[in-house]
């Protein structure tokens, strides 16, 4: 209920802007608030209003225990946005289609939406250096993600490319005196579109910039002859420019390193970027965040100068930094567009989220397959979750481990779908991903991955994210937990905490509405679930046990959850899980506690802890969650490096000895190029168990995109890169 409330109260706030005059950034521009300003200044001017059974109680139950995906009732507000069939004669006939009919199957605008498109057509006009604008051509918006403003962007920078073409093609033929045939036509468009930009949408992110570019793609479908390039970082440079060198550039996808790097090394292409119609710039406060701020100005010095330069700057935030880029990047005479209330509540205050901390590390890798079957229960046929950890080999340590044991302690068993996505997986392995996740709709998939995910990447129908150990801020906590609950649809939040890390609940998560659950009360509630599930099956489904549809003959007509009690084999997890875990990997557990170790020191401040009790307690860690027999020790040099400098406080860690040499159990590794696996079903060519065949499983653990360091682990290899490969990964969102 509550959930509902809070979305009409946004909903209702961004429904009925106003519209005045007022001076932001040094200059004026046309102000689009949700909502009357505080502001004195702006509000002493005139404002004008825009027209415009026992099954039914564990269904209830589960209701109570988590949020389905089930999209949020319609309100009034919603009746009252206006549908895209009327922007018929104001964008092309093939957008429209693209729009109405497919693939998008759209018929109401959103919010932003709703704010932007109804300016088309004068915000689609090509720039005439010999007349003024009747209004302002560059655009900033503020709008927070998963409102629909990848298409907010997208139709009208289409639109002004097509219009722009159509007004040059006209010209041309004019001039020329010849009779307009449809090859003349044709062939005129064609040299001029491959001469001259008409897009450029910069994103923070590979997976983002994914995500548009597709976007953009599908909404080109019914546009013959319109292309989109898609140029990121990780994949074939000489690939991309292949396609740029032969095709036409209506719209470029980038992020910032890869355009700046092709800018800078092919003329031709930078000649074509010169002539650029419409600069993009999505999720600017984090392009910002990132510290793209030099890309992006050095970007723009290869574009024309506003005001012949249309520009979009699309950010959630306003900040003094993106104020500073406005002023670089738009017109002087600008459109501010406001879709942001100042007391809507964020984003995420409809989402139920819950921290626990775990009396003891004992209790890690279990407390997680426990929130997976609670969600399997609780969301019937739906379940599909997102997994966030701190760095790249935690990723990879908790998803084998997730293959390994979910045949014996999830409902859906084999049938659950691991997938694994970090910076250290090749891009294409990367795409493939993400893409299967986000179309997975098998009703029992779990996504485990580290920051890469974690903003402006739309996974839709996600039903819990869980976060394991604390994020990098408050602020990542946010974007994490933004991933379930968009577009309509309510989801959940768990974060996982170890008693040490507790702090950072009240040091940076003091204003988010967290709810304490202990192990106890969850555990409860996830058997109260299991034995009605138990007691009757088909009623608990409210019908049969669906099952899978599948064209692999193995999986076709088995049913989605398994066939016997699940009261006993989810008691039986923690039994499971310690088996388990006494068969991984002693290094890769401590390849693992050194990326932990070099994370959490930076987190000392959020803390409130000394770094030796970090190391300390993460020592802990590696023993009483991963089974090492001994704690896990580094070199000297290795501390000293990341600042335990002080001979006193050495003491302990000098007692508790350091690392002896010894010889890597996988200097082989590189030998044998392993396939990487996303898909369904166990991992077979991977594992980090010691058995008859370690030393194969080992070689895809420590697989080629695994980087190679010294001294990290005395006497050892190592799986960090070096300081190039350690700024890759940062900008990528990932760390070791």
């Amino acid at each position: 209920m509550s959930s509902s409330i809070w979305t009409r109260v946004a909903r209702t706030a961004l429904i009925r802007p106003r519209i005045g005059s007022g001076h932001v950034l040094g200059r004026s521009y046309v102000l689009l608030t949700a909502r009357p300003t505080n502001n004195v200044l702006l509000r002493s001017l005139p404002l004008i209003t825009r027209q415009q059974s026992s099954v039914a109680a564990m269904r209830e139950k589960i209701a109570e225990v988590s949020a389905s995906s089930s999209p949020v009732e319609a309100t009034e507000s919603e009746e009252e946005l206006p549908h895209f069939d009327t922007l018929q004669g104001a964008i092309d006939g093939g957008i429209l289609r693209s729009l109405t009919r497919g693939p998008f199957h759209l018929t109401t605008m959103s919010s932003v939406q709703a704010e932007v498109l109804p300016l088309l057509p004068e915000l689609a006009e090509p720039y005439n250096p010999n007349q003024s604008p009747t209004s302002p051509r560059d655009l900033l918006v503020r709008a927070k993600t998963g409102t629909g403003k990848t298409l907010a962007f997208l139709i009208p920078a289409v639109q002004a490319r097509l219009k722009a073409l159509e007004t040059h093609v006209k010209n041309v033929t004019a001039d020329s005196g010849l009779k307009p045939t449809r090859s003349l036509l044709e062939r005129t468009r064609r040299e001029y579109a491959r001469k001259h930009t008409g897009v450029v949408i910069i994103s923070p992110t590979r997976e983002l910039a994914t995500q548009i570019g597709n976007e953009a793609r599908k909404l080109v479908r019914h546009l013959e002859g319109t292309e989109v390039h898609l140029l990121v970082g990780g994949e074939n440079k000489n690939r991309q420019l292949r396609g740029l060198r032969y095709g036409t550039h209506d719209i470029i996808v980038a992020t910032p390193g890869r355009l700046r790097d092709i800018l800078e090394s092919a003329p031709e292409v930078a000649d074509s970027v010169a002539h650029t119609q419409t600069l993009v710039l999505d999720e600017a406060d984090t392009l910002l965040d990132m510290g793209f701020s030099p890309d992006i100005l050095a970007i723009q010095k290869f574009m024309p100068e506003s005001p012949q330069r249309q520009t979009f700057l699309f950010s959630a935030t306003v900040s003094p930094a993106i104020r500073q880029v406005a002023r670089a990047s738009l017109a002087k005479e600008h459109r501010f567009i406001n879709c942001v209330a100042d007391d809507a509540p964020p984003t995420h205050a409809h989402i139920p989220q819950y921290h626990t901390v775990l009396p003891s590390a004992d209790n890690h890798f279990s407390y997680i397959l426990r929130l997976l079957a609670h969600d399997q229960l609780a969301n019937l046929g739906k379940s599909k979750t997102i997994i966030f950890l701190p760095t790249t080999k935690m990723t990879q340590l908790v998803a084998e481990l997730l293959r390994e044991v979910k045949r014996d302690t999830l409902p859906a068993g084999s049938n659950t779908t691991i997938y694994e996505l970090h910076s250290k997986r090749r891009m294409e392995a990367r795409m493939n991903t993400s893409k299967a996740f986000r179309n997975d709709t098998s009703g029992a998939s779990v996504l485990v991955t580290s920051d890469v995910s974690a903003r402006g990447v739309d996974y839709p129908g996600v039903t819990r994210v869980v976060q394991i150990g604390v994020p990098s801020s408050g602020e990542q906590y946010i974007h994490r937990v933004g991933r379930t609950g968009r577009a309509g649809t309510e989801g959940r939040g768990d974060l996982i905490l170890l008693p040490w890390e507790r702090k950072f609940v009240s040091q940076e998560l003091n204003g988010v509405p967290l709810k304490p659950l202990t192990v106890a009360d969850h555990n409860t509630e996830l058997l109260e679930l299991a034995k009605s599930y138990d007691q009757d099956p088909k009623a608990f489904w409210g019908g049969e046990i669906p099952v899978i549809k599948s064209s692999n003959s193995y999986l076709r007509g088995r049913t989605l959850f398994r066939t016997t009690s699940l009261t006993p084999m989810l008691e039986d997890i923690p039994r499971r899980v310690s088996e388990c875990v006494s068969q991984i990997n002693e290094e890769a557990v401590s390849e693992t506690f050194v990326s932990l170790l070099g994370y959490y020191v930076a987190q000392v401040q959020s803390l409130r802890l000394a770094k030796t009790q970090v190391l300390e307690s993460l020592q802990d860690w590696a023993v009483q969650a991963c089974g090492l027999p001994r704690p896990p020790t580094v070199s000297r040099t290795f501390l000293a490096k990341i600042g335990f400098g002080e001979e006193k406080k050495m003491d302990n860690v000098r007692k508790r000895g350091f690392m002896q040499p010894k010889k890597s159990t996988w200097a082989f590794r590189g030998e044998q190029k392993v396939r990487e696996e996303f898909g369904r079903g166990r991992s077979g060519d991977r594992s980090f168990m010691r058995d008859d065949r370690e030393k194969e499983r080992a070689r895809s653990f420590m697989r080629d995109d695994w980087a190679r360091s010294e001294g990290v682990l005395k006497g050892r290899s190592s799986s960090y890169g070096g300081a190039r490969g350690r700024m890759s990964r940062r900008r990528d969102g990932d760390l070791d």
